[in-house]
């Protein structure tokens, strides 16, 4: 390639090096936006260019850094895993995640990672406002449940050096991949349980949920778990429809609805709702929250 060539390369944007190796017809048509996870570029493709899914998954292919084109999967059941997941250029789907100082290594077409959730997998080691929710002193224990390939275990493990922190996770695969992300990162206080986290019983200061989906229905379980005669701390989350809680905006989820505390508080007696924070929308009129309860 010229030396022109090259330098006209380079004031392209990444969209427009893309519609260049396509038809015209196919341009109105591509996504001008996408996201990469190591060296996996995660597609949504319009009905207009399922046909040619694999040629326009070869041109995005073409980006720096990109070995793999697969679409954007979508997660579901209760081990939260993609559904229908399609690798359409590639041979494997497996990368490395670097973020906040860690590597996670993951299949994407076998577990999940929310792109979106950047801030909040660091927890107490984000932003302002996720630091505040995560804050502890220094837990003797954190009891981490739904642990996945290590979303927030690993940066538990970072942030607090002296804390034992046990990762439970029911997923094999998901489980597997966490082993290998704990011994990458070199941490030496992380304790993995391959089991369904109402069949482990360890005395913890601080009980994480990092889940979708009913996460209420663990909490009898997570309050159990508490430390005896100190103060403990529960931190779930999970997606809520305004129209079931009487939110009418986004905003409002920080006030935390009446109904809400109560059926939160019902279900872990003597725990009382501290903070709530919207992490994300969820889909139409759904919030993703990050909820903490504390010893009331």
């Amino acid at each position: 390639m010229s030396p022109a060539a090259v330098s006209l390369l380079q004031r392209e944007t990444p969209f427009e090096q893309v519609a260049a190796r396509l038809p015209e017809w196919m341009q109105q048509h591509l996504p001008r936006k996408w996201v990469q996870l190591g060296c996996v570029l995660l597609l949504r493709l319009p009905p207009e260019l399922e046909a040619e899914a694999q040629a326009v998954a070869a041109a995005y292919a073409t980006l720096p850094g990109v070995e793999a084109v697969m679409r954007r999967p979508r997660i579901a059941g209760e081990l939260r895993q993609p559904r229908l997941p399609q690798l359409l250029f590639g041979s494997s789907a497996e990368t490395e995640v670097r973020e906040h100082g860690l590597r996670y290594r993951l299949d994407l077409q076998c577990v999940m990672w929310a792109p979106g959730n950047v801030g909040w997998r660091a927890g107490p080691r984000g932003p302002a406002a996720v630091a505040a929710l995560y804050a502890h002193p220094g837990p003797r224990v954190v009891l981490d449940c739904f642990a996945g390939v290590g979303y927030f275990a690993l940066q538990f493990a970072r942030h607090w050096p002296a804390t034992q922190v046990i990762a439970v996770e029911k997923n094999p695969v998901a489980a597997e991949y966490l082993r290998q992300n704990v011994a990458l990162n070199g941490l030496d206080n992380v304790e993995i349980i391959e089991a369904d986290c109402r069949d482990v019983e360890r005395e913890a200061d601080i009980v994480h949920l990092g889940y979708i989906g009913d996460t209420a229905h663990f909490l009898p379980h997570a309050a159990l778990q508490m430390r005896a005669g100190r103060d403990g701390t529960i931190i779930l989350h999970d997606a809520f429809r305004r129209a079931d809680y009487g939110v009418q905006r986004s905003g409002e989820w920080d006030a935390v609805p009446g109904q809400l505390r109560r059926e939160l508080e019902r279900a872990a007696p003597g725990l009382r709702v501290a903070r709530v924070a919207r992490v994300k929308n969820y889909g139409p009129a759904t919030a993703h929250l990050a909820i903490r309860l504390e010893a009331a």
